[in-house]
């Protein structure tokens, strides 16, 4: 090995005298050790070059070698350039299926890689851009679905006050709770494609008719197209970790925010929630009783019903500890795993007639088992099956669309009568602050964000108050 001229390069010669390599050598430092560290790499000399092209390569090939050497130094290089989007993907969703804990993260995830891998396809990770990157969340942002309008062309009122029937027990035949079919009766109303089969299944008449039928592109809504958002930040901040990238261009940094639809919650207000109570407490089967209850009073997610213990519980001083929650996941079954966040492992005090409602159920949850004997599971869930096994997640769901259709009880499901609970106290007073750490939120900012239907009309509600007070 012939020496060079710079100490940092040396040529190597073949028998006849020509160069047909050099090697680099850089002296940096190893990034996780922090050690002095040779960094070396090999050039070989194309044949087809003059001298001059050679020098001039020469010099290139060096200047990005001291670069990468000094990348590598910070920690920021990439250890394979040659690794697609595709392969790096199935990787990293292997790698969470392994973990075993993140359960809501790999179907998360595995749902939105295929749109991710149909448009990035064969991209090596080096090669993706923020330019790239933005086209693809535009994409995302103005692709659309068709989606049924059903809309009453003519009123079914003539029809049901001709059956001579109550309209509670028309709805309990079609399947239907009273709202849905009062729709049924005002022209112009849009009510979905199952209340309009039901109804015109029990009638016997076309649907046609009495129901206006229209096709519409719609955009996929926002939280949607974040998620998938976050699914490709995620493998990106993966693929940088193992310095494949040195930067992960899907952040908020480096592109523009996600918009998409918005869909608008639906709520009890404060009459609809009062009526809800009142069917709650006069409810027949106890279990149904408590979900409903724990929805309404504590704003509880079905998952922190579902995985409540009687040793959460502390009824004597009225006090409930959320420790875990129970989910089901298609493709994987009902899990029991940690609350949804650090915030979400709360300690709440309970209303007392709450704590009245869990004592009465204790007396029979208690009689259940010993009368069951042997064929108990032995559990300490609050709500369980007649064989004394843990609930399945999805049962508090059916119970209580079933609970407001016999009601005649507009629908409003689990997460929204959250919503509804949060929001009442809100109504009722009770500081933000409080209301955010009972709701398992981080902080306030949280609340704020996903309330501020609730603050605007807090805001008219005080324009009113001082207007009123400066003129009386």
């Amino acid at each position: 090995m012939a020496k060079y001229k710079n100490k940092n390069c040396y040529a190597r010669k073949n028998k006849n005298g020509d160069i047909i390599s050099y090697r680099f050598f850089y002296s940096g430092k190893d990034y996780i050790s922090s050690k002095v560290k040779q960094y070396t790499k090999t050039w070989k000399v194309p044949s087809n070059l003059s001298a001059k092209e050679i020098e001039l390569e020469r010099k290139k090939f060096e200047i990005e070698f001291i670069k990468d050497c000094e990348d590598k130094s910070k920690g920021i290089y990439v250890t394979d350039n040659n690794i697609t989007f595709n392969e790096f993907a199935d990787q990293w969703l292997e790698e969470i299926r392994l973990r075993g804990n993140a359960y809501g993260s790999y179907v998360s995830a595995k749902t939105h890689l295929k749109i991710l891998k149909d448009y990035f396809g064969q991209y090596l990770l080096k090669d993706i851009t923020p330019v790239i990157i933005q086209n693809f969340y535009n994409f995302l942002c103005t692709r659309t679905y068709t989606k049924d309008c059903i809309t009453v062309k003519q009123s079914l009122t003539d029809l049901i006050k001709n059956s001579k029937l109550r309209q509670y027990k028309i709805a309990e035949q079609c399947g239907l709770n009273r709202l849905s079919l009062r729709m049924t009766c005002k022209v112009g109303q849009r009510v979905s494609i199952s209340t309009a089969k039901a109804v015109c299944g029990y009638f016997k008449i076309p649907m046609d008719k009495y129901f206006s039928i229209q096709t519409e592109q719609v955009k996929y809504s926002v939280s949607t197209n974040r998620d998938i958002r976050t699914t490709l930040v995620m493998i990106l901040n993966a693929a940088k970790k193992r310095m494949l990238i040195e930067h992960n261009f899907a952040t908020k940094d480096y592109t523009n925010t996600i918009s998409g639809t918005v869909k608008e919650k639906t709520i009890y207000n404060e009459e609809e929630a009062k009526r809800f109570l009142k069917y709650t407490l006069s409810e027949i089967d106890l279990r149904k009783q408590i979900v409903f209850a724990l929805y309404l009073f504590l704003g509880l997610r079905n998952a922190e019903i579902c995985g409540l213990e009687w040793k959460d519980i502390d009824l004597s001083n009225g006090v409930l500890r959320i420790e875990r929650n129970s989910l089901y996941y298609r493709g994987i079954g009902v899990v029991t795993k940690e609350p949804k966040t650090r915030n979400s492992k709360r300690t709440l005090s309970m209303p007392p007639q709450l704590t009245e409602l869990l004592k009465h159920y204790k007396e029979w949850w208690d009689i259940q088992k010993t009368g069951h004997g042997d064929l108990w599971f032995n559990a300490d869930r609050l709500l369980l099956q007649d064989s004394g096994t843990p609930i399945h997640p999805c049962t508090p769901r059916k119970w209580l669309e079933d609970f407001e259709m016999k009601n005649g009880l507009q629908h409003v499901p689990p997460h929204s009568l959250r919503h509804t609970s949060i929001t009442l106290q809100l109504m009722a007073g009770v500081p933000i602050k409080a209301v955010s750490q009972r709701a398992g939120h981080a902080d306030e900012r949280i609340t704020l964000n996903i309330y501020t239907h609730f603050l605007k009309e807090e805001d008219k509600r005080a324009a009113e108050t001082f207007n009123t007070f400066l003129i009386t």
